[in-house]
This record gives C-alpha cells, structure tokens and sequence, in this order.
C-alpha cells in the first residue's frame, strides 16, 4: 500500500499571494505607498501654513486706520490708540458706550454695545476690535485695554554703599 504524499509547504497557508522581492521598487516597480504619504505630508503643510496667515493678529494705529478712509468701510479692523479723555459717553456698569480713541492727532469714534472691562478708563491704551461703518465709525465686538506695568517708570531702589553687620 502506498502512503499519501504530504506536502510539507507552509507558504500558501494563509491564502495570500506572494510577494516577490523582483516586483518591488528596488527593481523598477512604483512605491504607491510612498507617493501617498508624500501627498498626506504635502496638504498638512500647506493647510498649517494657510491657517497661520489667517490668524495672524495685525492692528492699525489711529492715524493709519483714519489714513484708510473709506477703504475701510464694511471691513472688521483692530485698531490701536488712546482713550481720547472727555470723550466716552455712558456710564459704568451700564451697557453701551461711546469714545474716541486717538494716536498721533488724529481720533476714531468708536461704539461698544457690551460691556466694558473694569480697567477701561480715559487715557489709557487700548486695541479695538469691530466693523468700521460707511460713516467711519467702528462698532467695536471687543474692546482690550492695556493694563499698566507696576514695573513701568518705577525709580531704582538705592542700595546701601556698605552692608550694614549686624550684631
């Protein structure tokens, strides 16, 4: 009696094709793998970059925005300045406010229908962000004011010539 034949392969039992080492890119075959993720790599790069030219924070200064004229009219705009003093219409802790904010002689009417940060005052600086109307007005949406510096215009400290020893 004859004994079946056994095959000892262990090559096909998954059921996969084999993959020859002649039919990869080292002997002239194309990488679809590596185009792929070159492409992946090139849209991130240029989707971070588009995004960061979007966001970049640019203000005018009073006198650059009032430059602009009517160029401005219908844009949404941050502009730089000054609380104009004697200028700012309604009172604290109400809602809606009028002011002008100033930079190198020139001002820029401004209204603010929120309300306004606690450290908003006249003469104090201040970066407006909103809508500037056809009469060149800007409806303010945000309203930052610049805190002062407990360090600013502070006089040195005078230290001793000598240390003085204690006993």
């Amino acid at each position: 009696m004859r004994e079946p034949h056994i095959d000892d392969s262990f090559d096909d039992l998954d059921g996969r094709p084999e993959f020859l080492l002649e039919d990869g890119p080292e002997k002239g075959g194309f990488n679809w793998a590596l185009v792929i993720g070159l492409l992946v790599v090139m849209v991130g790069v240029t989707f971070v970059v588009l995004d960061g030219m979007k966001s970049q924070t640019y203000f005018y200064t009073v006198d650059e925005a009032v430059a602009q004229g009517s160029d401005l009219a219908g844009q949404t705009v941050r502009v730089k300045g000054k609380v104009e003093p004697g200028t700012v219409v309604g009172e604290n802790g109400t809602l809606g406010r009028k002011f002008r904010v100033t930079e190198n002689g020139k001002s820029l009417q401004v209204t603010y229908e929120r309300a306004m940060p606690d450290t908003f005052a006249e003469d104090r600086e201040v970066v407006v962000h909103g809508t500037v109307t056809d009469q060149l007005v800007l409806e303010a949406d945000e309203v930052l004011v610049k805190c002062p510096s407990k360090y600013e215009g502070s006089p040195p400290t005078a230290m001793p010539s000598k240390p003085q020893a204690s006993l």
